[in-house]
């Protein structure tokens, strides 16, 4: 392994063309086909400029349709650039898809000493190769049978075995992390940082932010293209996963709060908009734990002598909490859904009340719903907010009809 070996990327830009772009060009109008594509076409990568040193352990990371790919396939020759330089010094390596190229005619012995003949190896030199392989796949007797009969994590084990075992100079993995279970994703870890330490640049594109943080020494974060972070693994995975969970919050939220409000169904019913307090003060707030009283009022044309009014509180994600069904006056023209939480203890989050009224016949009449906002100074651990008690519902006192 020589070095040392660097890639510097300058204002690198690529744009995929629309249809209308690529029969231009196809003939003959390319200079008009090239102008169309930059202006119309699908940018995937725009004005990106990076420097990347030799032992460096680089992971990409952002959403879907970041970049991402795009780039370690521009790094790999599969793809050119549309414009901006690119100085590659060192062979690559591409990873794209780890166990892709693999005969699956052939067993995993016969598939390392093929790959080594493309390589130029003799089958005298690659008796070496072929031990170091084996005993690092961990495929043991199944080395000697077809690669058709392997798992996906077999697969994998064997084709980041025989990569990594060529002493690859600037190696490109993508989504190819998950190698096999624990034990060995911390030996293909150790493996990579091993080929870093002798000089070697590994590129690694993963969803999986702990196995950035584990293998990686820098981390790029890409977004629409454009690079919007470069530094240190926990300083950029913690930045990213912050920014996409705002994001899907602000998503979610948008969402659930178009669902708030009064929707009447029928001409002969009405709810008003539903009422949140604590201690007899309208919230939208409330710590775990407060006691969270629930008005509504209600009219109706006539007296109202069957009715099925449900409370029920929904989560963020849409998940339901709890439902209670809601005893309310028969023979009146209006009256007020009168309910209370002794105990709203829900881990910290948005939640959704919704009284929801409906016929005998089980016709909706009618909906109303407000969003609370539960805080707490201990957060339970474990993603989404989670249902700790709510306790029973109890009834209030009810508002005198007029």
């Amino acid at each position: 392994m020589t070095g040392p070996f660097r890639v510097e990327l300058t204002q690198l830009r690529k744009v995929y063309p629309r249809k209308v772009s690529d029969q231009l060009v196809s003939i003959g109008m390319a200079a008009l086909g090239r102008r169309l594509a930059s202006e119309r076409g699908g940018v995937a990568l725009s004005g990106l400029s990076l420097s990347i040193h030799h032992g460096e352990r680089v992971g990409i990371i952002g959403r879907n349709g970041a970049g991402k790919s795009t780039l370690l396939q521009m790094l790999a020759g599969v793809t050119e650039p549309t414009s901006g330089t690119m100085i590659i010094a060192g062979k690559v390596t591409a990873v794209l898809t780890l166990g892709v190229g693999l005969r699956d005619d052939l067993s995993g012995r016969e598939n390392i000493y093929l790959d080594g003949e493309a390589q130029g190896k003799s089958r005298a030199e690659m008796s070496g190769d072929v031990h170091a392989i084996v005993e690092f796949s961990e495929l043991g007797r199944f080395i000697d049978l077809p690669v058709r009969t392997y798992s996906t994590g077999m697969k994998a084990r064997l084709a980041f075995a025989m990569i990594t075992q060529i002493k690859p100079e600037i190696l490109i993995i993508d989504e190819a992390l998950s190698v096999g279970d624990s034990a060995f994703a911390a030996k293909a870890g150790r493996r990579i940082a091993e080929l870093c330490a002798r000089g070697a640049i590994v590129l690694i594109v993963s969803h999986s932010m702990q196995s950035i943080r584990e293998l990686c020494n820098r981390c790029i974060w890409l977004d629409a293209g454009q690079l919007v972070m470069d530094g240190g693994p926990d300083e950029v995975t913690r930045a990213y996963l912050e920014k996409v969970r705002a994001e899907d919050e602000a998503d979610h939220v948008s969402r659930f709060r178009s669902l708030v409000g009064v929707r009447n169904h029928s001409p002969v019913f009405t709810l008003e908009q539903l009422g949140l307090s604590v201690d007899g003060h309208e919230v939208r707030r409330l710590t775990s734990g407060a006691r969270l009283q629930v008005r509504c009022g209600w009219t109706a044309n006539e007296p109202v002598m069957v009715a099925r009014p449900t409370l029920r509180c929904i989560r963020l994600d849409g998940s339901l909490i709890c439902e209670h069904e809601i005893s309310v006056p028969m023979g009146q023209v209006n009256g007020e859904v009168c309910m209370a939480y002794p105990c709203f203890n829900l881990a910290p989050g948005l939640y959704r009340m919704q009284l929801e009224w409906r016929a005998i016949n089980g016709e909706l009449q009618a909906e109303s719903a407000a969003v609370v906002e539960v805080m707490a100074d201990d957060v339970p651990v474990g993603g989404r907010p989670v249902l700790l008690d709510v306790g029973s519902i109890e009834g209030m006192p009810v508002k005198e009809s007029d």
